[in-house]
């Protein structure tokens, strides 16, 4: 029985570190999305197309990046049409890549200046961070407060408590 609780534990262990993991990697991904975008526009900015822009981010962008826009790039190289495999990002990335996409898509279809529209999407992605970050350090203190009261009470008890109480049983004694 006890075997059973342990494992029925551990799962429930499993479970929860496992969407810890995704929950930080999607908040590293998409605190590493501004620079990625920055990034694409310098690239643009120096003569690239938008399928070799997407190749320098597959060699270049933040660590936690690389490997979804190797992706792109690998699928390109296997004769994929550049839109489609600018369709994968949003899947691996989330939501916020889905304007930059169809940029990009808008831009090798047509032809049209993207330079301002790129430049206006780094502009929200690196608000969008900011105000992810605002969140965050207006949670700090709740999430503090627990520990803080976990370490400070047992320290108040015995600086406090404990030298008040032995003092009146000692004088207790001394008055008997």
């Amino acid at each position: 029985m006890i075997f059973i609780a342990a494992l029925v534990g551990l799962f429930f262990f499993w479970r929860r570190t496992k969407a810890r993991l995704r929950q930080r990697r999607e908040t590293e991904m998409m605190n590493a999305w501004p620079q990625c975008v920055d990034l694409l526009m310098a690239a643009l900015r120096a003569g690239y197309s938008p399928v070799q822009g997407i190749h320098f981010l597959s060699l270049h962008a933040p660590q936690v990046m690389r490997p979804v826009f190797l992706a792109v790039t690998e699928k390109m190289a296997l004769g994929q049409r550049f839109t489609d495999a600018l369709r994968e990002l949003p899947q691996h990335i989330g939501p916020a890549t889905r304007p930059l996409c169809e940029v990009l898509s808008a831009g090798d279809r047509l032809g049209i200046p993207m330079e301002s529209l790129i430049f206006q999407l780094g502009n929200d992605a690196r608000l969008s961070r900011r105000r992810a970050a605002e969140i965050s350090a207006r949670q700090l203190p709740i999430r503090l407060s627990l520990p803080l009261v976990i370490c400070t009470l047992p320290s108040f008890i015995v600086l406090i408590i404990v030298p008040t109480i032995a003092g009146t049983v000692s004088q207790l004694r001394l008055s008997i």
